[in-house]
């Protein structure tokens, strides 16, 4: 799912050398963990996720320190992209929009789609290292799953930052 959303802060607009800034939602932007229940084996339960998907819940989620970090990379004028392995929904982006979480662009699990996160997300952002506008133009990711960091690591010319541990540090 691809959306394109409008302006809401006053921002730089930097033709000249924007860096590309690729950030994920759960645990790396917004802290949604009070919805989050995990198997046996140390997968996310998914069945328990989609029924705690309410607006409700999700209007209970917080954001996380890095969150600001997103915001100045938008200020600045680079390109801002919110790439989530979840599935978007009308409250989610109602939250996404109310939380002033700022993006250019914004991709998410398809309908019914059971790809693993990290290939997924892979093939989602495969095209901002291959278009001749976005191949030399540096990019940072910023997730919170050491195998979507690693997906996005083998792309090369990337900066990936462990979204756990810069959270942490700055709690």
């Amino acid at each position: 799912m691809l959306k394109l959303k409008t302006q809401f802060i006053p921002r730089i607009l930097n033709f000249v050398n924007p860096k590309i800034c690729i950030y994920d939602l759960d645990g790396t932007i917004i802290d949604s963990s009070h919805r989050t229940k995990y198997m046996e084996n140390g997968e996310l339960d998914l069945a328990n996720w989609k029924a705690n998907n309410t607006k409700e819940n999700i209007f209970k989620d917080d954001l996380l320190p890095m969150y600001w970090q997103l915001r100045q990379d938008y200020e600045n004028g680079n390109i801002v992209i919110i790439c989530t392995a979840r599935e978007l929904g009308e409250y989610d982006l109602e939250y996404i929009h109310s939380m002033g979480i700022y993006y250019d662009y914004i991709y998410s699990r398809p309908k019914d789609n059971i790809t693993r996160d990290d290939i997924l997300k892979a093939n989602q952002l495969r095209h901002f290292w291959n278009f001749k506008q976005f191949a030399k133009l540096k990019k940072y990711f910023y997730d919170d799953r050491i195998a979507n960091l690693n997906a996005i690591r083998k792309y090369g010319n990337v900066e990936t930052v462990n979204a756990r541990i810069w959270n942490k540090r700055f709690a």
